[in-house]
């Protein structure tokens, strides 16, 4: 199995921003969309080289929200040390990276629901029908959050309270566009509980 590549962090132009730079020249693909929350070790894309592709990943110490829209195109050709992702700071995934009290990051841990499997996220069954959730919404044991469209299968995702996660929980964000491609394990949605 291909090892990943690291992104190369760097200091960005504005005060408290970072930049995510390419490894490499190739073509970079999967694109995470404005908005998506980074966190180290997470998959945020693929570059593609003399017919090899491997994952590119967050490094230690980078954590944030993107600020910046994917490429327009599907393969888009970078060079070594292009920038691929501005971030914003974003407080409680700071913390984690920081490596806060621990009661701080168990908190920022609760309070997301990631992706169960590889594929294509939807909000809705079909482009004339409401998205399964919202922020704002309560979401409970198998309450619909989305699809998981992976080669024309689609899988619904429902909320699972597993781990840590609360038995009743209130959408605050979802951090996914509508069609956006998902890794095993990236961020959906940022929650709060329901007291």
């Amino acid at each position: 199995m291909t090892e990943p590549l690291e992104l190369i962090l760097r200091k960005g132009p504005d005060a408290g921003t970072s930049e995510l730079t390419s490894p490499d020249v190739g073509f970079f693909t999967a694109a995470r969309p404005e908005g998506s929350i980074f966190v180290p070790g997470e998959t945020v894309g693929y570059l593609t080289r003399l017919g090899q592709s491997r994952r590119l990943v967050v490094p230690a110490g980078a954590a944030g929200r993107v600020a910046n829209p994917p490429p327009e195109r599907v393969h888009a050709p970078v060079e070594y040390g292009q920038v691929l992702y501005r971030l914003k700071p974003l407080g409680d995934i700071e913390v984690l990276v920081d490596g806060g009290d621990d009661k701080a990051a168990n908190t920022a841990a609760e309070l997301v629901f990631c992706a169960p499997q590889t594929g294509r996220f939807w909000h809705r069954p079909s482009p004339d029908d409401p998205a399964f959730c919202k922020a704002g919404d309560e979401l409970e044991p198998g309450s619909p959050i989305g699809l998981i469209e992976i080669m024309k299968t689609f899988t619904q995702v429902n909320y699972a309270p597993t781990g840590n996660l609360p038995k009743r929980a209130r959408v605050t964000r979802i951090t996914v566009g509508d069609g956006g491609e998902v890794t095993e394990g990236d961020i959906l949605i940022e929650l709060e509980p329901v007291r």
